[in-house]
């Protein structure tokens, strides 16, 4: 009888609850694993597939009597120096609600935040041994399909969504192409791990996902992309230059954050801006230097988590220059080290800071082909934070804790081939 089979008291499981059990581990497995298809007809759905897998999971947990067990090593998880990290950051994210000039906005976007960080990590931790070689198959399959379906929607001008009275605005699929990237790179390891030729089998997928971005119009994705190509490339042959790399420049990018708007509007020539004039480049730049402007004003506290959609309406943005003020209102900086210091301060960059450097320790600590493949991915979602969506958007936290558990699952395997 496997171990599988017996409750944490070492007891044989009675068959009904063993049944239970299996069920629960496959809905929880399949939810994972058909995300993208649900990001690719609903474009912010990633948190409702995550929490059903992480709700389904501790209901297998209990069912099987190892929940006690799960829940002692999760602690235990919270008390190493990441566990701990992520704690006081999320204390210091509630904390802010004091202070906040929009309570119900900064609750509403802890909630969602959170939850799916919450979500996340029970996934981590409780499901990575359950994706198995046709959990894999099975995410391939809805990857593949989630490109068509965005493909033919858009080649179609969305006439579906038309005819059904749905959003059709092409760049609805933007969270959708960057739930497929980050949640490639675990899945080109697992292929070049298992199958034989296994990498071309990688590259196709890649070449698939490529195809499907060129439809779109996520120029993040694409950015984001590039980075993981390349990031995986040189961690390959350079792994501890480029983890080192990897430092220093989320130092750079936090202690620069209250005024990268400014280097970037003397550091960018026009033509540039002209190019990439479909990415909004240019209104990219004059955001940074609204948001900047509001740091300088508020360094050490910030407005309070969550509140950028209200910073137009707060009173720190009465001190910003009419100039400036107006671009206070599109929602959030468009970039994520600028929106942590815009709403937490110095205080939340160092904390935020801190579990970047500590996640950077983690990764380097890995075999090395899981580690180059981390690092692509680290890479490309810092990326895309840096251009790209809010800080605190639940679809994109979901998207990345979704991506770290396969990348776990592709460390298993890993490890059992090579042991």
């Amino acid at each position: 009888m496997s171990t599988l089979d017996m409750a944490s008291s070492g007891r044989p499981l009675p068959a009904p609850q063993l049944r239970l059990a299996a069920t629960l581990w496959r809905i929880a497995v399949g939810a994972l694993a058909v995300m993208p298809v649900g990001m690719a007809v609903a474009h912010r759905s990633s948190p409702v597939f995550l929490v059903l897998s992480a709700l389904c999971s501790l209901a297998a947990l209990a069912v099987e009597g190892n929940l006690p067990s799960f829940l002692r090593q999760a602690l235990a998880a919270l008390r190493s120096p990441l566990g701990i990290a992520v704690l006081v950051f999320a204390g210091w994210s509630a904390l802010s609600v004091v202070w906040s000039e929009f309570r119900g906005v900064s609750v509403a976007a802890l909630g969602e935040f959170w939850l799916a960080v919450a979500c996340a990590f029970v996934v981590g931790r409780a499901l990575p041994r359950y994706l198995t070689r046709q959990a894999f198959f099975l995410l391939a399959g809805a990857i593949v399909l989630a490109c068509l379906m965005m493909v033919i929607e858009l080649r179609t001008g969305l006439a579906l969504r038309h005819m059904l009275g749905r959003r059709w605005n092409s760049y609805i699929f933007n969270r959708s192409f960057l739930t497929i990237l980050v949640l490639m790179p675990a899945l080109a390891i697992w292929f070049a791990l298992n199958l034989r030729r296994g990498w071309i089998f990688a590259l196709g997928l890649i070449a698939v996902i490529v195809a499907a971005m060129s439809n779109g119009e996520s120029g993040a994705s694409v950015v984001g992309l590039i980075v993981a190509c390349s990031v995986f490339a040189l961690a390959w042959f350079a792994p501890r230059a480029v983890s080192g790399l990897a430092a220093a420049a989320f130092v750079a990018v936090t202690v620069a954050a209250p005024f990268i708007g400014p280097i970037s509007d003397r550091a960018i020539p026009t033509f540039i801006h002209e190019k990439l004039a479909r990415d909004h480049s240019r209104e990219r730049v004059d955001i940074w230097i609204s948001f900047g402007a509001a740091i300088r004003e508020q360094p050490f506290l910030g407005a309070g988590f969550g509140v950028s959609p209200r910073m137009r309406d707060t009173a720190v943005a009465q001190k910003v220059s009419e100039a400036d003020r107006t671009l206070l209102a599109v929602g959030h900086p468009h970039n994520v080290p600028i929106q942590i210091w815009t709403e937490l301060g110095v205080v939340g960059a160092v904390l935020a800071l801190t579990i970047a450097l500590l996640v950077v320790s983690a990764i380097r600590r890995q075999p090395h082909l899981i580690m180059s493949a981390s690092l692509a991915l680290m890479g490309s979602a810092a990326a895309v934070g840096l251009i790209g969506h809010g800080a605190w958007q639940g679809w994109w936290a979901a998207s990345l804790g979704a991506a770290i558990a396969w990348m776990l699952a592709a460390k298993k395997t890993y490890l059992e081939t090579t042991a």
